[in-house]
């Protein structure tokens, strides 16, 4: 059966925004992991959308909305508001905000549409509401075909890449040091790895050589996370194997670049031989 894809309209956001959701809602176009909610596609006709993402502070937005919301059907609401601002729409958002969230949140519109339909038009009686969560966390998991490897010593790091890639249902794994990394890659496969720069014990450097001298993982792309953004720094990444090079804090657009350039455009793990090991 083909995946689902909605149809999201964006209005009235700001620029760096309406970047943040375009690349988003392409990785769950183009990626070849099945989705639970299904699929996600940009749409400039409103009319079509299923779901539309708005500003609450543009006012011609507002008006927009307030004429959608006559259809029948009439497409859901995600509003988008100022920190600490009340919000009139039962799905919102609260500046400034990361993709992974608003994924989350279409995920769960989506989810509510779904069983809304199911529960009034297909099924009689009630469903046991963690026994619908276990279902629909085993169908993710057994969908997904992408795995990554995060070895970072921050506690912090390691959860906000989990929560980020786990929105596409990129399976993660995780070593909080560079031996302990070393150590999962010989046991497993993986599509991606992200490597923290300064950590104790062998650095990110000395980890990405290690793994560039592994049979099982010398053409799996590498990613650096570092604080340091020298060009002497991103020449001893290059030297040392890394596929490209990410500055902390990661801005949320060169993440999702990233993960679009190694994830989405590859099929399968013995297409990553052909990846080129320069610095992004």
């Amino acid at each position: 059966m083909q995946e689902k894809i909605s149809q999201v309209g964006a209005i009235g956001l700001l620029k760096h925004e309406m970047r943040f959701v375009k690349i988003m809602l392409g990785l769950t176009t183009h990626s070849p992991s099945k989705r639970t909610q299904g699929q996600y596609e940009l749409t400039e006709d409103l009319q079509k959308a299923d779901v539309i993402i708005a500003g609450a502070d543009d006012e011609e937005a507002m008006a927009q909305c307030r004429k959608l919301a006559e259809k029948v059907p009439a497409p859901t609401l995600l509003l988008v508001v100022p920190e600490g601002q009340p919000s009139p729409s039962k799905y919102n958002i609260a500046r400034p905000f990361g993709p992974a969230k608003v994924l989350m949140l279409l995920d769960k519109i989506i989810q509510d549409r779904v069983e809304g339909v199911a529960e009034n038009d297909t099924f009689s009686g009630k469903v046991d509401a963690v026994q619908r969560e276990l279902l629909i966390t085993a169908k993710a998991a057994a969908a997904s075909r992408h795995k990554a490897l995060v070895v970072d010593d921050s506690p912090t790091v390691r959860k906000q890449l989990i929560l980020e890639l786990g929105s596409f249902n990129i399976q993660v794994d995780t070593a909080e040091s560079g031996e302990e990394g070393i150590e999962k890659l010989k046991l497993g496969r993986y599509d991606i790895v992200f490597l923290d720069v300064v950590m104790p014990g062998a650095d990110g450097y000395q980890v990405c050589k290690m793994i560039r001298r592994m049979p099982e993982a010398k053409a799996t792309p590498v990613v650096m996370l570092t604080s340091k953004s020298s060009p002497f720094d991103k020449v001893r990444g290059s030297l040392a194997g890394c596929n490209s090079y990410l500055t902390k804090p990661v801005e949320y657009e060169n993440f999702y670049h990233v993960l679009e350039e190694y994830l989405t455009q590859t099929a399968s793990p013995q297409q990553l031989s052909s990846v080129d090991h320069g610095v992004a």
